[in-house]
């Protein structure tokens, strides 16, 4: 937040008075009105006199002055009509909507709209300001000077902080010139802490170019860290960010955030990263790229690209990751990079697009397979020649490409009818049929088994039927949950699923295999499950309330008729594992997420992944999320934030790897949150990696905010339970 924002909203509302308006004035049976070309401006008193040869309005006693939102209040006024000079004094009270002014004196020029206000006191709602000043004058257009002032954004008669200004002084805000400010202190309390004999700063009411707070840490593996940044912002539509980093033992990290909005729907960003670290003594790198664009006839196109020199690169220098690629790092072990654009129709969509993987858990990527190019066209559920009958359609094309192995263009054709229908207004029943047609044209197999023209033709079809049973109750039956999330009306509701599916055995072996669509199983298999749904119908009916869905649980589990199910451990079962889903979303309290696949022959379960997350009024937060993949995966990850005193939270963070029996990392942390500032301060143990290759670190860094005014450091992600 810069001191120009104040300063302009302060002579704001000192000058709304001043643009030439009909006057309407009222004193007991008095009432005088002068019109001046414009819209009025409504003076009151308890006694007012018009002096006709020195054109002057006097007012006295609970004066008010009023033009739409905007008023003036005092003990007295004067306004004289032939210089257009406006004093208010005694108590004097200016209000723009919850903005406040108070001041013992006010003098204007209504025409010149220039002027003084004496012993101000400034309030500005949005930015909880408050500012005082012992005199602020307008000199001339954009030129302003304030006398002994200070600003806070607390609201106690002492505050914790202020900073205080013997003069300062703006010229030429609407075009970018510069404040100068005189004898600048920053207090903690009373007592004086940063003190300079002058500053300057940009005064333009759009963004600013400068230098960032810098921000300093300690790594107790590779010393101490200060990093800084400096800001850009060299277009309306575009900015950047240069970063400049000292890594202690690493060295110097380079980074450059690019940002652009050329239109609302053409925009993007790209963040690059360079740092010649010598811990390792290489070069290291990494580049995030973001876009999106509208072309004409409804075209558009995307594009989301990551990658970084190294795997450990993800560790080192997570905070450079964005949240997507962060998130499919550490649950797919994996970064993609994809560029895709086409069009959406009423019934139909068009797309093209190229991905790329690094796949990070083999140290060469030269294996993996890449889908450059991949077009796309779908026909989406339609009515047949406005028959009972729908048709769909998908359809692709796909480039296989890989530094070393199996080449392929693949063509995929699966047009299907389906005929949905109600039995009594009851039951739900849904057939389809569909023809698929995979055509291969392979290369560069260094085997030399897989070459030339393939091709796979298969049917596929099935059946689903359904119903829905519900039973509504009344919120007063359980009044304290409904009373909590001000729900009148719950319903419960059951819904039954049986379905089938069919494909017939036909022979893949000579095709090769690069994703889940080159292999279709001999599938002769019956479906089941329940679904039960908890919707809550809100007390009051608004504009965007309705029926919410607090909790869903589904369950279900196939039957193989044909070829029989293969487990992780390799076992064939006819019956497929159990898969279920559960939700709740009773936020602010309770939110959790569940799935699972149990094995009915193992009695184990070989998937279950949950994340639980519960507050309470205090605000305090615990955070509970468990990964289990059979043979895979195997982790538990712990967040809590527990608040001791009405100002002071307690932070953990608490990472574990179960497969391999270590601890990943722990995290720590406090922060002090004061009604206008915090400050916190965070411990980061990180273990060694499992290979070794990665060493024991330990972190340290501090951070605080004024608010409204800005911040040094960040907290970490897991303090925003």
């Amino acid at each position: 937040m810069r001191y120009h924002r104040f300063i302009l909203s302060s002579f704001f509302l000192l000058f709304i008075v001043t643009y030439p308006l009909p006057v309407h004035a009222k004193a007991g049976e008095v009432s005088v009105t002068k019109e001046m070309k414009a819209e009025p401006v409504d003076i009151e008193a308890d006694q007012l006199i018009y002096e006709k040869e020195a054109q002057t309005y006097q007012a006295h006693g609970q004066v008010e002055v009023n033009r739409g939102n905007f008023s003036l209040k005092a003990d007295h006024a004067q306004l004289n009509m032939a210089t257009k000079e406006l004093v208010a004094w005694g108590n004097v009270l200016l209000r723009e909507g919850e903005d406040v002014i108070e001041c013992q004196r006010l003098e204007v020029n209504i025409e010149s709209r220039l002027g003084k206000i004496h012993q101000a006191k400034l309030f500005l709602k949005d930015q909880n300001f408050h500012i005082t000043g012992r005199e602020a004058e307008k000199l001339g257009e954009n030129h302003y000077r304030i006398r002994d002032s200070s600003l806070t954004t607390c609201d106690a008669k002492r505050p914790p902080w202020k900073f205080t200004v013997k003069e300062l002084e703006v010229k030429e805000m609407a075009l970018g010139g510069v404040g100068i400010a005189k004898g600048p202190i920053f207090y903690l309390e009373d007592i004086p802490v940063l003190y300079f004999p002058w500053g300057a700063f940009p005064v333009r009411q759009e963004r600013q170019s400068g230098f960032l707070i810098p921000r300093a840490g300690f790594s107790g593996k590779y010393g101490p860290e200060l990093k800084n940044g400096f800001y850009w912002a060299f277009a309306k539509n575009m900015d950047a960010t240069f970063y400049f980093d000292w890594l202690g033992d690493r060295g110097v990290k380079e980074g450059l955030e690019y940002r652009y909005a050329f239109t609302q729907e053409t925009k993007g960003k790209a963040n690059l990263f360079f740092i010649d670290d010598q811990v390792l003594h290489k070069n290291r790198y990494a580049f995030f790229i973001e876009h999106q664009q509208k072309f004409p006839y409804d075209f558009y196109f995307k594009g989301d690209i990551n990658h970084v020199s190294d795997h450990k690169y993800l560790r080192d220098f997570d905070e450079d990751l964005p949240e997507g690629a962060k998130i499919d790092s550490w649950s797919t072990r994996q970064l993609r990079s994809v560029l895709f654009g086409g069009k959406n129709w009423d019934g139909f969509s068009f797309l093209l697009q190229g991905a790329v993987y690094d796949d990070l858990t083999k140290e060469s990527n030269d294996d993996t397979v890449q889908k450059l190019p991949q077009i796309s066209f779908y026909a989406h559920p339609q009515s047949l020649f406005k028959t009972p009958l729908f048709y769909d359609l998908a359809s692709s094309y796909t480039h296989f490409w890989r530094e070393r192995g199996v080449e392929a263009y693949r063509g995929d054709l699966f047009p299907r009818i389906s005929y949905p229908m109600r039995f009594f207004n009851v039951l739900k029943f849904e057939s389809d049929v569909g023809l698929r047609e995979t055509v291969y044209r392979s290369y560069q197999d260094p085997t030399d088994k897989v070459h030339g023209w393939k091709s796979r033709e298969t049917l596929e079809a099935g059946m689903e039927m359904s119903t829905e049973f519900y039973r509504v109750y009344d919120g007063a039956m359980v009044s304290k949950i409904s009373n909590l999330y001000k729900v009148s009306k719950w319903m419960h509701t059951i819904e039954p699923t049986i379905g089938y599916r069919f494909s017939p055995r036909v022979s893949q072996r000579e095709l090769p295999i690069f994703d889940e669509a080159d292999r279709i199983p001999y599938t002769n298999e019956i479906t089941y499950g329940i679904t039960q749904r908890l919707v809550g119908k809100p007390q009051k009916e608004g504009i965007s309330s309705g029926p919410y869905e607090y909790g869903k649980l589904k369950i279900f589990q196939g039957y193989s008729v044909g070829d029989p199910f293969i487990d992780a451990g390799g076992k064939k079962r006819s019956f497929s594992n159990i898969q279920g889903e559960l939700w709740w979303n009773f936020n602010p309290t309770v939110s959790a997420r569940w799935d699972a696949e149990f094995n009915p022959y193992r009695g184990s379960f070989d998937i279950l992944n949950f994340l639980i997350n519960t507050k309470d009024r205090r605000n305090d937060a615990v955070q509970v999320q468990y990964r289990n993949t059979r043979g895979d995966v195997r982790e538990i990850n712990l967040d809590a934030r527990v608040k001791t005193i009405a100002p002071l939270y307690l932070f953990g963070a608490f990472r574990y790897n179960l497969l391999e029996g270590m601890r990943v990392a722990n995290i720590y942390g406090v922060e002090y949150q004061a009604q206008c500032w915090s400050a916190g301060f965070v411990f980061e143990d990180k273990n060694r990696s499992p290979d070794r290759t990665l060493k024991k670190e330990l972190k340290y860094h501090v951070y605080f905010n004024l608010l409204n005014l800005g911040s040094v450091g960040h907290k970490p992600y897991f303090m925003n339970l």
